[in-house]
């Protein structure tokens, strides 16, 4: 650039030519601004529309993962129902032990099953590739941004609580050791194929049940812990749904 203000000089000085030659220098300086401009714009342009090409994918991502999450919580609130009801019922055999003989195979079934829990899969492999790769920021709505960050930090933030939960697990599957026979015990064992079981076998267990005074009084806390948990599902159904609507939203 020196040099070409250096050649501009001399030859004003040598020709003469003042006025000719600074319109030719100022109309060059503008030419090559003008293309810096440009190609700054141009550089912009491409870099946001990739930035809004990759928002959207990461969207589009999200999406189909709670699609998935929706349907795994429901079919976690749809088990823990099943399993609350069972512990209702086996409390209510307590004082009533012709529910327990009428409904024999249910009755003893329930022995086994009402104390389970389990968590619904929350996949949140794009979250993570997200906030590992610091590209957050893509996601320009404020407002979905802070909700997608609020649904993923359900799992974390329900640590207290799941160790209360399977701690009552675990002294549920303690506690009812001994109410089946080893037969039933091992039956139970096989999701495929239901054993029918009979009146005086439901007879049977329900004996060894009232004889077992910590089993009894863990039921009113199973229960209490099946109604948590299915609150809570409920609660991250609405959520992943609700955030569905809003990625949808954003997407179109």
């Amino acid at each position: 650039m020196i040099k070409f203000f250096r050649k501009i000089r001399q030859n004003l000085l040598t020709e003469g030519k003042t006025g000719k030659y600074l319109k030719y220098a100022i109309g060059e300086i503008v030419l090559v601004v003008i293309g810096i401009l440009i190609a700054l714009q141009i550089n912009n342009w491409n870099e946001s529309r990739k930035n809004r090409n990759q928002e959207r994918n990461f969207l589009v991502r999200l999406q189909a993962e709670i699609k998935t999450d929706v349907e795994n919580i429901s079919n976690a609130i749809r088990a823990n129902k099943n399993r609350m009801e069972r512990a209702e019922f086996l409390l209510g055999s307590i004082d009533k032990p012709k529910l327990a003989e009428d409904s024999a195979t249910y009755f003893i079934q329930s022995i086994e099953y009402a104390g389970y829990t389990n968590d619904p899969v929350i996949s949140d492999n794009t979250f993570e590739e997200i906030k590992s790769s610091g590209k957050l920021s893509l996601i320009r709505n404020e407002r979905l941004r802070s909700k997608i960050q609020d649904y993923y930090s359900w799992t974390s933030e329900r640590g207290q609580y799941n160790f209360i939960r399977q701690d009552n697990q675990l002294n549920y599957f303690k506690e009812r050791r001994g109410i089946l026979s080893s037969r039933q015990q091992i039956n139970m064992g096989s999701f495929t194929q239901t054993e029918q079981y009979s009146t005086s076998e439901a007879k049977e267990v329900y004996e060894r049940m009232i004889n077992k005074p910590g089993f009894l009084e863990l039921l009113p806390f199973t229960i209490q812990s099946q109604i948590r948990t299915g609150e809570s599902f409920e609660s991250i159904k609405k959520q992943a749904i609700e955030l569905n609507k809003m990625i949808e939203e954003e997407i179109e």
